[in-house]
């Protein structure tokens, strides 16, 4: 994987990212690879609040070897986050942590950790969702097998309010599928965005 595509994807996804992602519909692991330590255990057992340096060595990124060598590896990709991947090469799982101008973790992130187990998205579906929905009325449209959490996000930390998920919801199998991308904020939907769903 090269370092501007990183780069990009690392700056979509930080815009994106104050959208959220722990919850119900985590989706199964994508799996990595044997000969690299970032794993999506590794991921979630991060906890938000914790401060960058602690972050870090949770991580084993002061041991990580460069892109490529065996044993896994992360690297600050700004003052601000982390980046690890399950192994080296286009489009493979990773993660993002990012923190507050206090230095404690606010937001998880990732792509290609989880996969839906049964994606069927639509455009009917996704037209039916409507902002302020609670999330009982969400999942009563959105099918959950469909979804996985992308990135969680407590930006008011340590108060729990304002606490941001989002879930990308596929519409069939593959490397870029048609998909919807949802923000649930304080369990209300406030963002909702389609791409190429029939």
């Amino acid at each position: 994987m090269t370092k501007a595509w990183r780069t990009a994807v690392t700056s979509v996804a930080a815009v994106a990212a104050m959208s959220a992602g722990a919850g119900a519909a985590h989706g199964a692991p994508a799996g990595a690879d044997a000969g690299f330590s970032f794993t999506v255990e590794k991921y979630e057992a991060v906890p938000f609040g914790a401060t960058k340096a602690a972050v870090w060595q949770q991580l084993d990124g002061p041991q990580s070897p460069p892109p490529g060598a065996a044993g896994g590896w992360c690297e600050n990709v700004s003052t601000m986050t982390i980046q690890c991947f399950t192994k080296s090469g286009d489009y493979v799982p990773y993660a993002n942590f990012s923190f507050n101008a206090a230095g404690t973790l606010v937001l998880k992130q990732h792509e290609f950790l989880y996969k839906p187990t049964a994606p069927s998205m639509t455009l009917s579906k996704y037209n039916k969702v409507q902002l302020g929905m609670t999330e009982a009325q969400f999942w009563a449209i959105v099918p959950r097998a469909s979804c996985v959490v992308h990135s969680e996000a407590y930006p008011n930390w340590p108060a729990t309010t304002g606490h941001k998920l989002n879930y990308h919801c596929d519409a069939s199998t593959g490397l870029f599928p048609p998909m919807a991308s949802f923000d649930l904020t304080d369990g209300k939907v406030t963002y909702k965005f389609q791409r190429a769903l029939t």
